[in-house]
């Protein structure tokens, strides 16, 4: 399959301090998945990680919802697999993303298995077309109520 590039990171504004990381921008997606890490697999509380956004023709863009350096897992899991996912979300989504994609030949349906496989303590948003309006689809994370006793 074709090897895919990953684009740059987001850097932040020339006007801004390089080290405030606020970026000022626009970033349009065809389509997005925003993915949230779930410490309990029946708990309400969510951490964004990133949002995945592609465009036609284009490699897929992230944007990350957390630091630079990961998170620590103190806390929040005790699992090992998780806690090497939090500490390196981007080197995490990167890869399995690139792979997803060599295996589909397809930045869609890379991104479509991703959400797919990955369905646990990553929770992830459904893939959301915004085709010509995209303010018609506004960016929210719905996570499972959990059941009563």
């Amino acid at each position: 399959m074709t090897q895919h590039r990953m684009p740059p990171e987001v850097v932040p504004s020339p006007e801004l301090q390089p080290q405030s990381g606020v970026f000022v921008g626009e970033i349009s997606f065809d389509a997005y998945t925003m993915c949230s890490f779930l410490p309990d697999l029946d708990s309400t509380r969510a951490i964004p990680l990133v949002l995945i956004g592609y465009r036609a023709h284009e490699d897929p863009w992230f944007v990350w919802l957390v630091p630079k350096d990961g998170l620590r897992a103190d806390g929040l899991t005790s699992d090992p697999y998780y806690s090497r996912v939090l500490r390196d979300p981007r080197a995490y989504f990167q890869k399995k993303l690139a792979k997803y994609i060599d295996e589909t030949g397809s930045v869609r349906r890379g991104i479509e298995m991703l959400v797919d496989c990955h369905q646990n303590h990553l929770a992830f948003t459904p893939l959301t077309e915004l085709g010509e309006r995209p303010f018609l689809h506004p960016l929210e994370l719905r996570l499972p109520v959990p059941a009563t006793v």
